[in-house]
């Protein structure tokens, strides 16, 4: 039986291996920890094109992690800076005994998971619209706000691959394969759907 190219089967298939060779490629450039930011706003880039059928290959790729490199190192190193700033205030606060400890706790532990959330949109935000890297920031942190139960479910999409290594490190071992195939690229996708709800609900409808 000859299938034809056109067939559901054959487009799934090229769906997957260009979600496998994003994937792929977000990996590699990702290693040096500090490109991590730029490889994502490729990432983002490559499946926004395989969504309209254009041209989504490690051309299409590099070209925008050039674009976005200078602008998403920074942002992705301001994130690292307060990660880290928040993870020591935690173990500082952790070993100490005072009057109101749980509540510091609480409090450093909500500005944690709020970094997270405002994280998942930077990079979005910076792929789709030309700004400043404080409009980005700015822009991030209203939109989070006015938007936050899809925010939560990215958040939590997120999060997956650490929460299953925490909670389920069965599941996670067992799904271990799915990662360096289409794990990271499949995550990036589903967050993709979310937040280009959220973007739409801002941009006018354009007439015939």
């Amino acid at each position: 039986m000859k299938l034809s190219p056109d067939s559901k089967f054959m487009l799934l298939c090229g769906k997957f291996v260009s979600l496998f060779k994003i994937n792929f490629l977000w990996m590699v450039c990702s290693l040096p920890v500090v490109t991590l930011g730029a490889a994502t706003c490729a990432m983002l880039t490559a499946l926004t094109a395989m969504q309209n059928e254009e041209s989504c290959g490690a051309r299409a790729f590099f070209r925008a992690f050039r674009r976005h490199f200078s602008k998403a190192t920074i942002v992705w190193l301001l994130i690292v800076f307060l990660g880290g700033m928040l993870a020591l205030d935690y173990w500082i606060v952790a070993y100490l005994t005072f009057p109101g400890r749980m509540a510091v706790i609480g409090v450093i532990c909500f500005c944690m998971l709020a970094l997270v959330l405002v994280s998942g949109l930077i990079f979005p935000l910076e792929v789709r619209y030309c700004g400043t890297i404080r409009d980005t920031v700015v822009n991030a942190v209203l939109l989070s706000i006015a938007h936050l139960p899809k925010m939560l479910l990215v958040t939590g999409m997120n999060l997956l691959p650490l929460l299953l290594l925490v909670v389920l490190p069965q599941v996670f071992v067992f799904l271990s394969f799915l990662w360096p195939v289409c794990g990271f690229s499949l995550i990036a996708l589903y967050d993709l759907g979310v937040v280009n709800r959220i973007f739409a609900s801002l941009e006018p409808e354009t007439g015939e």
